[in-house]
């Protein structure tokens, strides 16, 4: 209920045209008009402090002991699809979604800190007069929901519908490198004032939920199935109060009239609405869900009462068209701008599209508290708006462009299919290319030029390209400047410091390349290829035993992760210390289990030291969890072979030959394994691919010659003998 003081005071300010004030029902002045303050909103205020406790806890924690539980943050669940970490994320938003399922959105309401940010905004502007006004539309609130399925379950369908394997699951639960899929402390302010309150200025109170929040996408869509609810009892009186304090634009009133419970998915059970009842008619608990009233009907019903629809069909196409152009531009800009905050500079750019072009048509438009054109007339206000859309429309043209021609230029890199080996000495990689990869890469470095030249700030998407370029044209003193430019644009990124050290590498510069390399490694021991990178290039130099170390540092960094014993194994056998390779194998036996390709290499090792046994358990327990990975069961099938283990040797080969058809030395062994088993006419065919898919293999014409001998051909047999015997010569 509303007083009959505010009831006038509405009065006086008339609405714009398309855009009606929410109708609450005025009672007899007889009744009680005050409403009550919300016994649960300092419950939920601490709650989400707490919440910001936790939060800062959780860094403190990392910055005094170096590791920590990973981010809580439902973003790290696309890792865990994209990479196998399972990390603390991906538990707590499974955690999330199963509650939500059975008791409703209510993690958003009391455990969300963009929620905390809106609500706190909201209450800023209400202290100054501002009421936002709720924003309402048919087609942007399925945004969310999409911007989900593009997050969380398109990565997994194209890796599913390109039969690529799933990544092999990896403990991330503990770790080092707590900030590295968070922005810098400024973006990670700007993304809060953006989504938290901006967003709440121009859509209203929960505006970023409601229409940018992916995760609250699927929180929306489970709500509708949960059995915990808003619900009411037949004292209900209709008065209003509870639409009134509702801070999720939910027309609770209505909804709990219609459908005696409150169906609206954005409802996060904040609990006012129950507890300002003058009658406790409301209440929280368990019966049939959302979806049984029928969810595409109610929407309608609920969101059409009151003339609450306030834009167009037209309108909303045009804020979608314009909101989805601008997502794209934003996203990634200059490298800083993260997926969260883009939504929500997508959705106000798209919002400032329409109000904009009601200046063309309207007589009046207001915005908020502001009115901005009044009877035909701009007001200060008005104008005001114009010139901070009209700088908002020129950013995003302009960095459209930019983000066009890094994109085009970063096709064509794609498309050349550049090669990891354009990082060693020596390499001439273009040179080596067809005329039309040439040309595609002087298109691309055009592209590319350009956009550095327009834009703000570097790009650092477009100096990794051009570097590319120029380490394959072999411009090594060009892909240092570029590199450096990388380096001074982000120098707390072990990422660049790995880079610039491989381009130093390449000079020859060795020293200054170790330098760079180590400063990666200052900057995050846990940097796996930066350690590799620098422990290849002792090797090469021939420092076998300042690798040795260097990869011990790694093991003690990261004492749960067997790669670096692995590295040791392998420096240790490429020297001839067999006898320190098997010591070494011996201690990641344990904790190489969880991932089959760790395994796998730690049975090749084995089976290079001379322990065949346990080579050939390792290798058998590796393809049980990933028949996929071919070079280790044509590893495992020789093994069987030396073992004189025939028949499995032969199951192995066979898949072996029909997963890399053009395997020489695949066939060979596969037509010896056959004449072990006593079938010397069968080997014949196998011998026969072997030769026609390499010619030149002297010692196939020579199995062939003793074949056909034993077969009893004796002009083949001595016309594969000669073959051999030109061959050798």
């Amino acid at each position: 209920m509303i007083s009959s003081a505010s009831v006038q005071k509405s009065n006086r300010s008339a609405p714009e045209p398309r855009s009606q004030c929410v109708s609450l029902p005025v009672i007899p002045s007889t009744e009680r008009t005050v409403i009550r303050k919300s016994r649960t909103g300092k419950w939920r205020a601490m709650s989400l402090i707490l919440v910001h406790v936790l939060i800062i806890g959780h860094i403190i924690h990392w910055r005094i002991t170096g590791r920590t539980l990973s981010p809580v943050e439902p973003s790290e669940t696309m890792y865990a699809l994209n990479k196998g970490y399972i990390n603390a994320g991906l538990i707590f938003f499974a955690a999330a979604l199963l509650a939500t399922l059975i008791f409703g959105r209510f993690v958003c309401g009391w455990g969300c800190h963009i929620v905390a940010y809106q609500d706190f905004c909201g209450w800023l502007l209400k202290k100054i007069g501002i009421k936002p006004k709720a924003f309402r539309s048919r087609i942007l609130v399925f945004a969310p929901l999409a911007l989900a399925l593009y997050m969380f379950v398109w990565p997994t369908a194209y890796r599913l519908y390109m039969r690529e394997p799933a990544p092999d699951p990896v403990n991330h639960l503990i770790t080092k490198e707590f900030w590295q899929t968070f922005p810098g402390p400024i973006i990670a302010i700007l993304t809060f004032l953006v989504c938290g309150f901006a967003i709440v200025y121009f859509l209203g109170a929960k505006g970023f939920c409601t229409y940018g929040c992916p995760y609250g996408g699927f929180f929306g869509v489970l709500d509708q199935f949960s059995s915990g609810r808003i619900r009411v009892t037949d004292d209900c009186e209709h008065c209003g109060h509870c639409t009134a304090v509702c801070t999720s634009n939910v027309r609770v009133h209505e909804e709990v009239a219609k459908f005696g419970m409150v169906v609206d998915p954005g409802c996060m059970k904040c609990m006012d609405c129950i507890s300002v009842c003058p009658n406790d008619a409301l209440y929280f608990g368990f019966g049939k869900p959302g979806i049984a009233a029928g969810k595409t009907k109610r929407a309608s019903e609920v969101r059409d009462s009151g003339g609450l629809r306030e834009f167009t069909l037209i309108e909303e196409l045009v804020m979608l068209t314009v909101g989805l152009a601008s997502l794209l531009i934003y996203r990634g800009l200059y490298g800083y701008i993260p997926l969260l905050m883009a939504m929500g500079m997508a959705a106000i750019t798209g919002y400032l599209a329409v109000k904009s072009l009601r200046f063309l048509s309207d007589a009046n438009v207001r915005l908020q508290n502001l009115s901005l054109k009044r009877g035909g007339r701009m007001t200060p206000a008005g104008w005001s708006l114009i010139a901070f859309a009209a700088l908002v429309f020129a950013f995003v043209l302009q960095s459209g462009f930019v983000q066009g021609e890094t994109w085009i230029g970063h096709r064509l890199v794609e498309k050349a299919g550049i090669e990891d080996d354009v990082w060693f000495a020596g390499n001439h990689w273009l040179a080596d290319q067809e005329p039309q990869t040439k040309a595609a890469l002087i298109e691309a470095t055009r592209h590319l030029d350009r956009a550095e030249q327009w834009g703000f700030l570097p790009s650092p998407t477009a100096l990794q390209d051009l570097l590319l370029i120029s380490l394959a044209a072999n411009d090594d003193a060009g892909a240092e400047i570029i590199v450096r430019q990388i380096v001074a644009i982000t120098p707390n990124m072990p990422k660049v410091h790995r880079g610039l050290g491989g381009v130093l590498r390449k000079r020859g510069r060795i020293d200054e390349a170790a330098a760079s390399y180590q400063h990666a490694l200052q900057l995050d021991p846990t940097y796996a290829d930066a350690r590799r990178d620098l422990g290849a290039m002792f090797a090469e130099a021939g420092r076998t035993n300042d690798a040795i170390e260097l990869f011990r540092e790694g093991a003690r960094a990261t004492p749960n992760d067997p790669q670096w014993s692995i590295a040791v194994a392998k420096l240790m056998i490429s020297s001839g210390r067999i006898s320190d390779a098997q010591a070494e194998l011996s201690q990641v036996q344990s904790s190489s289990l969880e991932s089959p390709t760790v395994l796998a290499d730690i049975g090749t090792m084995r089976l290079q030291v001379g322990q065949t046994a346990e080579g050939i358990a390792d290798l058998r327990r590796a393809l049980a969890q990933r028949p996929d990975l071919t070079q280790s069961r044509y590893n495992l099938a020789l093994a069987l072979l030396q073992s004189h283990q025939v028949p499995e040797a032969i199951e192995h080969l066979n898949r072996v030959v029909s997963e890399k058809p053009t395997l020489a030395e695949a066939h060979y062994n596969l037509g010896v394994a056959t004449f072990m088993s006593g079938d010397p006419a069968a080997a014949v065919p196998h011998i026969n691919d072997a030769i026609r898919l390499d010619p030149n293999d002297p010692q196939a014409y020579e199995f062939l010659a003793m074949l056909l001998d034993t077969l009893g051909d004796a002009a083949g047999s001595q016309s594969a003998a000669a073959k051999a015997r030109s061959i050798r010569k």
